[in-house]
Formats: structure tokens, C-alpha cells, sequence
């Protein structure tokens, strides 16, 4: 078994070491920014959604994924409302509907926020504090609510030369080193710049 030494030593390891301790950094740089917003978004959504309501208090657990996407309407009229809310805030307007349970949306803000992470997988995470960095990233890049929340433009679509991928593209998108390790310096590089400007967002 190789010693802490040894990780040092050797460039490749050192590599893997800086980078994951640069991804830890910034995932907590951003939780806050994150977490604040997923929550503002929530109760945004359901104080427009019950506002017609005789009760705002109502909640729902008898609609899924599937009867919404379906277009049925929710027996309490609140799911299909809600799920019509979180598309319209999506950039590309292609939610994540496997990572979230719809019963959950009112109690449970993250669910809501998983419905922007691009990829499956997060379906058993329940909090930001469980979700990896990719998907806190993922969140930010799709959810247009945080248009306004950094001092540079949000990537949308494919980078291209007249329009370069932005901050947090960049540190979502893994760049292989020669090894084939998703950990290069230039990935690195990225990270760490990423925990630097967070700090110039704009805390709204």
C-alpha cells in the first residue's frame, strides 16, 4: 500500500489528490449559494401556485412523473401547476424527472432542485449536502433563477469560439489527462479558480 509520501512523489496521484480536494472546496463554495436558492425557488412556486387556493396549507401525494408528463391534471391542483413551474425555469426545458418524487415536492425543497441535474443517479439524495459536485453544478447551469447570481453569463448550448463556456461549465466538464484520468491540471486549474469567483456572485 502506498504511503501519504508516496502520493506526493508521484505526479499522477498528486494530481488526483489536488483535485479532489479543489472539487470538496468548491462544492462547499457553493453549497450556500445553492441551497438558498433551491429554497427561495420553492416557496416561490408553491406561495404562486396555492395563492388561488382556498388553503395554502394543501398538499398532494397521489400524483407521480408519469400521470404529470401524462398531462393529467392533479386532484388537488397543485402538482401539475408545480411541474409546469419547475420547466418553465429550466433552460433547455428538459427536466430530470427520475431523480425526484413528486409526493415529496412540498416537504422537501431539494426535491424540486433535482429536477434540473442532467443526469440520473440522484434519486436518494436528499439534501445538497449529499449531492456530489457535478450535481450542484448541474443545478446551477440548467436553473435560469441564477442568471443574475454570478458576475459572468451562464453558458447555453455548446461553447463555441465567439461564445466560450463559462466558469461553471468549465469545472463540470472533466478534461482526460494523457492517463486517461478526469483529473488533469487544466480540470484543476478550473476547480480552484471556480471557489475564487464565487465569491464575486451576487448574493441576492
Amino acid at each position: 500500500m502506498a504511503s501519504l509520501a508516496d502520493v506526493f512523489k508521484e505526479k499522477e496521484r498528486s494530481n488526483w489528490l489536488k483535485a479532489w480536494l479543489a472539487i470538496d472546496i468548491a462544492k462547499s463554495g457553493l453549497e450556500h449559494l445553492a441551497d438558498n436558492e433551491a429554497q427561495t425557488f420553492h416557496q416561490h412556486i408553491y406561495s404562486q401556485v396555492t395563492s388561488t387556493l382556498k388553503s395554502q396549507s394543501v398538499t398532494c401525494t397521489s400524483c407521480n412523473t408519469t400521470n404529470l408528463l401524462r398531462n393529467q391534471k392533479c386532484p388537488n391542483q397543485i402538482c401539475d401547476k408545480v411541474c409546469q413551474e419547475i420547466i418553465k425555469e429550466h433552460r433547455y426545458k428538459k427536466c430530470s424527472w427520475n431523480n425526484t418524487s413528486v409526493p415529496l415536492w412540498k416537504t422537501h425543497y431539494w426535491e424540486i432542485a433535482k429536477c434540473y441535474i442532467q443526469t440520473d443517479g440522484y434519486a436518494d439524495k436528499i439534501s445538497i449536502q449529499d449531492t456530489d459536485f457535478n450535481g450542484v453544478v448541474s443545478f446551477m447551469l440548467n436553473c435560469t433563477r441564477f442568471n443574475s447570481k454570478f458576475s459572468f453569463p451562464i453558458t447555453k448550448g455548446k461553447p463555441t469560439l465567439n461564445k466560450p463556456a463559462c466558469l461553471l461549465y468549465k469545472v463540470r466538464t472533466p478534461v482526460p489527462s494523457y492517463k486517461g484520468s478526469v483529473f488533469s491540471t487544466k480540470y484543476l486549474k478550473y476547480s480552484i479558480s471556480g471557489v475564487i469567483r464565487i465569491h464575486e456572485c451576487k448574493m441576492m
